[in-house]
């Protein structure tokens, strides 16, 4: 009679037991791919670090040597120079499949379980083959001035000034004698200084217009909006003119991407993602000139406890269950110098841990 009973009960365990049989195993480990089989990969993370960068291009003004003589300024530029500066960087993490952890998932059967491999796959812990965040090298320029700078409202005054000749100098130029006691007007085109110096002198009248206004010392004097439009316009013609001296600049943006892959395995990582120079703007990590860009990566070691359980993550030891893989949560710095362009916290797969899930068979 026991041994009756202990027959009925292993019928009864394979009466209850499922059928179905799935196996998973890393692709690296076969020799050949099975054809009843779902193929899929765990996730990885790719860092794209995008940089806006600014370049400020200074053209001298045409009175730049008369700056300090006639306005007290001092340093204007004299020569035509570029100077860039790093104006944003913004960080995030896309996500690829890893190609070390590419697996198949074998089955026996050919009940459905496509409902839980999607469940899975929009929660990001499994992609498929074919799924992935696209990497796309951006260069974004933008000219903010695409035409070469003229200056053209150079003075309110004549370009030329007056003059007479005397009687001998009119005869010593005439090309035939000249008897008569004429002496001629001529005008002759005024020296740079005499510009400068008459640009100079309507940079103070605007100043001084601007001072009576602002307290009240005409006989009609604007009020509210009108008053503010007369400063305004006062302040941009001696802009103008002003930048005849200390000359004008304008600015053209460079955005560009660079990207990373984290290594397994670092608690703190270190890598050079570019170069930046104020000369000549951003470039190559291998490039001998400008500062680095460094991206500083430290494992916050949060699935730790996970990391514990020594999980293969190769061969086929899988049978019923699907590996997976749960991101770490790592600190992210972008160095420049001394200085720290951004601090942030992100999800990495590469730094996480393996797990593996039951699979539910459908009834």
């Amino acid at each position: 009679m026991k041994r009756l009973v202990q027959f009925f009960l292993i019928l009864l365990g394979f009466a209850c037991a499922s059928t179905n049989k799935y196996t998973v195993t890393n692709v690296h480990d076969l020799a050949l791919y099975p054809s009843n089989s779902y193929l899929y990969a765990l996730p990885s993370t790719r860092l794209a670090l995008k940089i806006k960068t600014v370049c400020h291009h200074t053209v001298p003004g045409p009175y730049c040597d008369y700056a300090e003589q006639y306005l007290g300024i001092e340093g204007a530029p004299r020569l035509s120079f570029t100077d860039w500066e790093i104006l944003d960087v913004d960080l995030k993490g896309l996500i690829s499949p890893d190609p070390d952890y590419y697996y198949t998932l074998e089955y026996t059967s050919t009940l459905d379980i496509q409902a839980q491999l999607e469940e899975l796959r929009e929660k990001k812990w499994i992609l498929g083959p074919d799924e992935f965040q696209p990497v796309i090298q951006t260069y974004v320029y933008s000219e903010d001035n695409t035409e070469p700078i003229h200056f053209t409202d150079l003075t309110v005054n004549n370009l030329t000034a007056s003059g007479t000749k005397t009687r001998s100098e009119a005869r010593k130029n005439a090309k035939i004698p000249v008897d008569m006691p004429v002496i001629r007007q001529e005008e002759s085109g005024k020296s740079v200084q005499a510009k400068a110096k008459d640009a100079a002198d309507f940079i103070i009248k605007i100043r001084k217009r601007r001072f009576k206004l602002l307290a009240g010392q005409y006989d009609v004097y604007p009020e509210g909006e009108a008053l503010e439009i007369s400063v305004r316009e006062l302040n941009k013609l001696e802009e103008e003119y002003l930048s005849l001296f200390t000359g004008r600049t304008y600015s053209d943006t460079l955005v560009k991407t660079f990207y990373y892959i984290p290594q397994a395995g670092n608690e703190i990582e270190r890598y050079i993602i570019c170069r930046f120079s104020e000369e000549t703007g951003l470039l190559d990590a291998s490039s001998t000139s400008g500062k680095p860009v460094v991206i500083d990566i430290k494992d916050l070691k949060s699935t730790t406890a996970l990391k514990q359980i020594r999980i293969p993550s190769s061969g086929t030891s899988f049978e019923n269950r699907i590996l997976y893989r749960i991101p770490e949560q790592v600190s992210v710095r972008i160095i420049f110098g001394s200085s720290t362009l951004l601090e942030a916290e992100i999800p990495v797969y590469q730094y996480g841990a393996f797990v593996p899930l039951p699979i539910v068979s459908p009834r």
